[in-house]
């Protein structure tokens, strides 16, 4: 009997936030009305939008290495790893400066051969322009991740997509909602690098030095991954005084759009954090509550039953879903058979977050439950069975 008052009690508080008047059937459930596949933004698979890579060009903070052969002797042959200034450009001996940002290997190997013809080299020298290393970026990856960190990327592939998953991808909260914040400076360029991360110094045995950098831009090795707790706070503060530019991504756009969005040395990315959304299932169950909604796959109005332990008796039949639609004020009331739901999927109907969920007592309940109360505690017998 205590039973029915509470179930009583939570059906009154049910109604008064749903349209009770006129339920919907579930098998004649209008369109709008129906609840559509809800995805978890852990479950977006970040791979499907990596970035084809294109032939790799040369920028400024590249390590390169230059091979000049006059001829087939060791003697003969001159090579030099250097580092590619800001300028865009790398300065060789005897031949000087010699632009090669924006260019690939062979229009780089096209300016050195022309840089050895205007100092007088009569033999047109074999050459050869590689990348040795490219540029790195430190981006710091926090909010709802699996491993928020500061991560080091290379320049070819410092997009959100990699960001994600040098941070082990997006955890179980995770909402749909990330925001990149950048500094620029006034004319809308990235910092500079003064304030994110110095370039890194060409190896050791080069044959000639890399350029100077430029004052109070220290030359260091890029930074390897901190672990999963060490993000700095510092890091969220570089580049003070400038004007912060931020960038809003949103996960419904798919993995090719993040994997658009470019990260400039010293970004900060942030995952939107959120509660795991729910339903409610109460009333005639073994265990009514608030339950979380799988990560992946369809669930359903028996699924939500079962996770709540099952109905209290097997005469049990009718369900009432009550549902929030968009655009309107008022929730819409589903009335589903249980019987039917387990021969036909489209009573089975699909739930979606914030339904919920009340399976709904009848005059047999009422009899069984009566039934129990009177042998339990008049009787002292053991309650009949009629589940």
């Amino acid at each position: 009997m205590v039973r029915l008052w509470l179930f009583a009690g939570a059906l009154a508080g049910l109604s008064a936030g749903c349209a009770t008047e006129h339920p919907y059937l579930a098998a004649q459930l209008p369109r709008e009305l129906q609840a559509s596949r809800w995805q978890a933004p852990c479950t977006i698979d970040l791979a499907s939008g990596a970035a084809e890579h294109s032939v790799p060009k040369f920028d400024a903070g590249d390590e390169v290495e230059v091979l000049v052969a006059n001829g087939l002797n060791t003697s003969e042959i001159t090579r030099i790893r250097t580092t590619v200034g800001r300028d865009g450009t790398v300065e060789l001996p005897l031949l000087g400066k010699i632009p090669v940002v924006g260019t690939t290997d062979e229009s780089a190997k096209a300016a050195v051969r022309q840089a050895c013809h205007q100092q007088g080299v009569a033999q047109p020298p074999l050459v050869q322009v590689s990348l040795v290393q490219p540029r790195q970026h430190r981006i710091t990856v926090t909010g709802a991740v699996q491993k928020p960190g500061v991560y080091t990327l290379p320049r070819q592939s410092s997009n959100l997509v990699s960001a994600l998953a040098a941070a082990g991808g997006l955890s179980r909260e995770a909402g749909t909602t990330i925001t990149i914040h950048s500094r620029k400076v006034s004319d809308g360029s990235a910092a500079p690098a003064e304030l994110t991360a110095g370039i890194a110094p060409p190896a050791n045995g080069s044959t000639v030095p890399a350029p100077a950098p430029l004052p109070g831009s220290p030359a260091a090795p890029a930074a390897a991954p901190l672990p999963a707790n060490s993000v700095q706070p510092a890091l969220l503060n570089q580049g003070a005084g400038l004007p912060p530019d931020h960038r809003e991504i949103h996960l419904v756009d798919g993995p090719s759009e993040l994997a658009q969005q470019e990260l400039a040395d010293g970004d900060v990315v942030s995952v939107e954090r959120r509660e795991p959304p729910t339903i409610v299932v109460t009333g005639m169950v073994q265990k009514p509550g608030r339950y979380e909604l799988p990560v992946a796959g369809d669930f359903r109005l028996l699924d939500a039953i079962a996770t709540a332990h099952g109905a209290t008796y097997k005469i049990v039949d009718t369900v009432l879903v009550c549902r929030e639609v968009a655009g309107q004020n008022d929730r819409v009331l589903i009335q589903v058979s249980l019987r039917e739901a387990a021969r036909k999927q489209n009573e089975n109907i699909l739930l979606q977050p914030g339904d919920i969920v009340t399976v709904e007592s009848n005059l047999k309940v009422m009899v069984q439950d009566t039934w129990d109360f009177v042998s339990q505690v008049l009787l002292g017998a053991a309650p009949a069975v009629i589940k």
